[in-house]
């Protein structure tokens, strides 16, 4: 039988299907050891099940065995601040094409990579150009029920062309963006701006004007970036240095991408 709790903590838990202890002593004002008493009660009465250290699962109603909760919520949960971005981001929002076997989030905590259930969860530290305002298009969105913070699809679309690595790949940004017609082209060029990282710029303009038409991007978007490409060429990939060399965004593009997107009608 579930062992009876106050309003606030059963309303916690009904709207927080993941959370970490920050959350739950913030919401239901609690601390030191009447927090850690009241999880290992609920813990003992399977109301919640322990996922690692300071992160735990509510279990639903009715379950005894194993019980998994969904992967993006873990890695929105992870520490406080978590921010879920790069190729989390992208199936929070349904964009991937793939199912991964890793999450990616934002943190300013110090927190190693770990593997909870065989999934993979990397932090990501904020970059250093973005510290007077880290949270700049972030927001909050539920997941099963539980409020998770988000970079919005603007900011993300920088961001996967800005960490390749992180995001998929080229192809992977593509298929996610290609196709997204109704972006606020203000808040993309704010956050280039904030950025301020060149070969994302590049890439960026590079792409928005090879997708012109389906992301209906304005020409005075285009314009706007023109005037914050880098100084200095730029490579598409850092770890490799060829390609061919497009003059509007001062970056060097390799030949399997200008093929696959149909080149730049010989601007060159």
């Amino acid at each position: 039988m579930r062992k009876a709790l106050n309003q606030r903590q059963e309303n916690f838990l009904a709207t927080h299907q993941v959370f970490n202890t920050d959350e739950w002593e913030h919401c239901c004002a609690l601390s030191g050891h009447r927090s850690r008493n009241q999880l290992a009660k609920l813990s003992r009465s399977n109301r919640i099940r322990k996922i690692r250290n300071r992160l735990y699962s509510v279990v639903p109603l009715g379950v005894t065995g194993n019980f998994t909760p969904p992967a993006i919520l873990t890695a929105a949960k992870l520490t406080p601040d978590a921010v879920l971005g790069y190729r989390s981001a992208l199936a929070f929002y349904g964009m991937s094409r793939n199912v991964h076997s890793s999450h990616t989030f934002l943190t300013r905590h110090r927190i190693k990579p770990c593997r909870v259930n065989e999934i993979s969860f990397q932090p990501c530290s904020y970059p250093q150009t973005l510290q007077e305002q880290p949270d700049f298009a972030v927001e909050t969105h539920s997941v099963w029920n539980t409020p998770v913070q988000v970079v919005s699809k603007e900011r993300l679309l920088v961001d996967t062309l800005d960490r390749l690595e992180l995001s998929g790949g080229w192809e992977e940004i593509v298929n996610a963006f290609a196709g997204e017609d109704a972006l606020d082209w203000k808040k993309v060029i704010r956050y280039v701006k904030l950025l301020a990282h060149p070969a994302a710029t590049a890439r960026l303009g590079f792409m928005l004007e090879q997708y012109k038409e389906t992301m209906r991007v304005p020409d005075s978007v285009l314009a706007s970036l023109e005037k914050l490409i880098p100084e200095t060429p730029e490579y598409f990939f850092r770890s490799r240095r060829k390609g061919r060399f497009v003059k509007r965004w001062n970056l060097y593009v390799p030949d399997e991408i200008l093929k696959a997107d149909g080149g730049l009608d010989g601007e060159f």
